[in-house]
């Protein structure tokens, strides 16, 4: 609960760690495949009452609005309102507290999602940033769509989707995130009234972890775009412990923004010889069951550019942007985002539902950035560069 007397609206979230990567799970020991794409799909279900209507226009009649999304690792269900917090709330546990699915409307669901996915494979930078990860995580959940494939949907079941539902959808498995303008004690009373009604079962859930296959070797395919896109890949290989995990993530993160950030000498030498233009990015994902780094960028020099991108990488310790200066150049803008950060509401709840675990929160930013050394950073690109696998995938221009 963060209540914020400033603000006129408040935003609810309620997560489960329930997404896209949970696909092979064991339920009291017994080992549980699905389809990919199920956590995607059970989202778009949710919204479904006892009656066949969309819940969507339950928040509408009182003012609210509502929203959900699956990752690869959670799926959150969201609202914002000015007024009637309580009623928000209550809808909001409602959709995650019951499931109600019929064959008709699974098959009619099928026909939505394929056209959601045909749709995002037209994209080229998504397919990119897909195809980059399907070769450092070949065979695994993290090869495919959050939305699965047309395939896979196809397989998916009414019982696949109650199954999953009495799975992750439990009080126990999830956490609610209320901020904004409220009286804390008027909705702690709504929220312990209503789950008095709701059936939390225990089931004991073993989230399987990823394994690490070969990883496949310098893919490309032609597209119809203006020019050549590339991503760099980096798989870490490293057993991270969970405590570990704060302060690791945030230790890549300043180092890969020294070494490829705009503020970096490497980014105008690339930027000022044409190799690279406003779309260069990076991705860095450090999650207790994985942790990669993507590399992207239009260029007419693909396969230059990967290789010095790689030269770089191998060689960072040796860079000129890895320097105490540099350092706390960065370290002062990312105090800055994280206070700008908290005047953002859904910002804020999305942070904690995304990094909600015993050993962090958002408001551990402060802490780490007052720790962490460049000592810390050196150290920390050794234990992922040295141990990685990496690779890169290309889409080059239809002729």
């Amino acid at each position: 609960m963060m209540p914020k007397e400033n603000f006129n609206e408040v935003y609810g979230i309620v997560t489960t760690r329930f997404g896209a990567i949970n696909t092979n799970i064991k339920v009291d020991g017994i080992l549980k495949n699905y389809p990919s794409g199920i956590a995607h799909f059970l989202e778009h279900k949710m919204f479904e009452d006892a009656s066949g209507n969309d819940s969507l226009q339950d928040f509408t009649r009182i003012g609210a609005s509502a929203n959900a999304y699956t990752s690869l690792y959670q799926t959150s269900y969201l609202f914002s309102t000015t007024e009637k917090v309580v009623e928000s709330l209550e809808l909001l546990q409602k959709i995650v507290s019951e499931a109600h699915f019929t064959p008709y409307s699974i098959e009619k669901e099928k026909g939505i999602i394929e056209q959601e996915i045909e749709m995002y494979l037209d994209d080229p930078d998504y397919r990119l940033y897909m195809e980059i990860l399907a070769s450092l995580y070949p065979n695994t959940p993290l090869a495919q769509d959050i939305a699965g494939t047309v395939l896979s949907i196809q397989e998916i079941t009414v019982e696949n989707l109650y199954e999953n539902f009495q799975f992750f959808y439990q009080p126990n498995q999830m956490h609610l995130v209320v901020i904004g303008n409220f009286i804390v004690d008027e909705v702690i009373h709504s929220i312990e009234v209503f789950q008095k009604n709701v059936d939390n079962k225990f089931t004991e859930i073993e989230r399987l972890p990823i394994e690490h296959h070969p990883i496949l070797e310098h893919r490309n395919v032609t597209l119809q775009v203006a020019s050549p896109k590339l991503a760099v890949g980096l798989r870490g290989n490293s057993q991270l412990k969970d405590e570990e995990i704060p302060k690791y993530r945030l230790s890549l993160s300043f180092l890969f923004s020294m070494l490829f950030g705009w503020t970096s000498q490497t980014y105008q030498t690339f930027y000022d010889a044409g190799k690279i233009d406003g779309s260069f990015t990076l991705h860095l994902e450090v999650r207790p069951e994985y942790h990669f780094l993507v590399v992207t960028a239009d260029t007419e020099e693909p396969i230059a550019l990967s290789s010095s991108i790689r030269k770089i990488l191998k060689n960072f310790e040796t860079s000129p942007d890895l320097t105490e200066e540099h350092f706390e150049v960065l370290k002062k803008e990312a105090y800055g985002e994280f206070l700008r950060g908290l005047n953002s509401l859904e910002g804020t709840a999305s942070q904690f539902a995304a990094q909600y675990s015993e050993f962090e929160t958002m408001l551990d930013v402060p802490r780490l950035l007052n720790e962490i050394t460049l000592e810390d950073i050196t150290k920390a690109g050794h234990l992922f560069i040295d141990s990685c696998d990496m690779t890169d995938f290309t889409i080059f221009p239809n002729k």
